[in-house]
């Protein structure tokens, strides 16, 4: 047997373990995406904005009467030196007529809520909550609210619209921008400390990750209230897959008197997007030298036909419309990346590599300060027999596995 098959079986088998777990899905974190956006509310107050998205999948449905019930429980809480300074709690109900979506990994629902705030430096901790299987996830980010009687002349970030028509449900997470939606746009909010009578000119500057300014548009308004609205259209068809930067300016008499920015992401299909080619490199460990060529290989539709049957035979309950396996492995894969980076991608360590194909090991050993030998961890898999261990020999955090059994 060559080193890819038995790295496969390795996998699936590891995998079948977790998979046939009773608590399987109560053990995971619950995933969600998230942004938020700042704006006033008036010169003394500012409102926090927080759009929150979760995929059908993450969630535990119920049926009643018929249709498919869920309910979330969200929270968004202001922190200022480890004390909480504000917040809200909300609980959604979702509802779904069709039983395929509630497995869906691709389909989902988003909120976008607000929370008032004061001006000051907050952690803000947005957790989401899955009532039924009280699975849940948290997101963690430092935040500075503004004081606008401070400024003359303030802009906000720019935030994204799907509909313009429908504010309240139309808004988009800036890190997944996908192409299909077409034109969208930016909503941006000027503050001054006084109503202005000449002209003010916004520019909008497109900038791609090698900082080279690569759409822009401007226009004059008047800014005949302190608070004032811009509606910017944004054509993501024009832009290729990737990260970009978003730049508002305003200025005055030819002179910059503000300026904000926004990282933004635009994605495309899976199946055109740069994203297949990482996932089929990230797919080494359960591949083989045929299977990677033909998946490497495959262009237009072709691609989905061969990545479909590739996962279809690993697939443990073909009943459903997710494919447990590949979630599972594209899982571990994303929890390597983000752990065991090093010089090299997380994935491609041997932490990494031991991660995706025997998952979370059932115990860790640190050893971080040995005075004669070099930090080391050991992993132990006591339903699957199996210890590794993993040394930093070049003190650098780059683990190396020097032991396995």
């Amino acid at each position: 047997m060559n080193s890819s098959s038995r790295l496969q079986k390795q996998f699936l088998f590891a995998c079948t373990i977790i998979l046939c777990g009773a608590s399987f899905l109560q053990a995971q974190e619950l995933i969600f995406s998230s942004d938020f956006t700042i704006f006033a509310a008036n010169r003394q107050k500012a409102d926090i904005q927080i759009t929150i998205f979760v995929a059908y999948n993450q969630l535990h449905f119920a049926i009643s009467d018929s249709v498919y019930r869920a309910e979330v429980d969200i929270s968004a809480i202001l922190y200022k030196r480890k004390k909480q300074k504000g917040g809200e709690i909300w609980r959604k109900e979702i509802v779904l007529d069709d039983f395929d979506k509630t497995n869906s990994n691709n389909e989902g629902i988003s909120w976008t809520l607000s929370i008032p705030s004061s001006s000051g430096k907050y952690d803000m901790h947005i957790r989401v909550k899955d009532v039924g299987t009280k699975r849940k996830g948290e997101h963690k980010v430092k935040i500075e609210v503004p004081d606008f009687m401070n400024w003359e002349f303030w802009i906000s970030k720019p935030a994204f619209l799907l509909d313009i028509n429908r504010k309240e449900k139309g808004w988009i997470l800036s890190n997944n921008l996908f192409v299909k939606y077409g034109t969208i746009y930016s909503l941006i909010q000027i503050v001054t400390d006084s109503i202005k009578s000449d002209s003010l000119l916004l520019s909008y500057y497109v900038i791609d990750e090698n900082d080279t300014r690569i759409d822009n548009s401007s226009r004059y308004f008047s800014q005949d209230s302190v608070v004032t609205w811009q509606l910017v259209s944004f054509p993501m068809k024009k832009f290729n897959e990737g990260s970009y930067t978003i730049l508002v300016e305003i200025s005055e008499d030819a002179r910059i008197v503000a300026r904000n920015s926004k990282q933004i992401s635009i994605t495309y299909p899976f199946f055109s997007s740069n994203l297949y080619a990482t996932r089929v490199e990230q797919m080494l460990y359960i591949t083989n030298n045929k299977e990677a060529k033909e998946l490497k290989e495959s262009s237009g539709e072709d691609r989905e036909k061969v990545w479909n049957e590739f996962w279809s035979k690993k697939d443990p309950i073909p009943q459903t419309p997710e494919n447990e396996t590949s979630d599972e492995y594209f899982r571990r894969v994303d929890y390597a990346d983000e752990h065991f980076r090093s010089f090299q991608s997380g994935w491609r360590t041997d932490r990494g590599k031991v991660y995706i194909i025997y998952g979370k090991p059932d115990e860790i050993e640190y050893h971080p300060f040995e005075t004669e030998v070099p930090p080391y961890e050991i992993w132990f898999y006591y339903n699957l027999g199996r210890k590794f261990i993993f040394a930093d020999l070049s003190m650098t955090g780059d683990y190396t596995q020097i032991k396995e059994r």
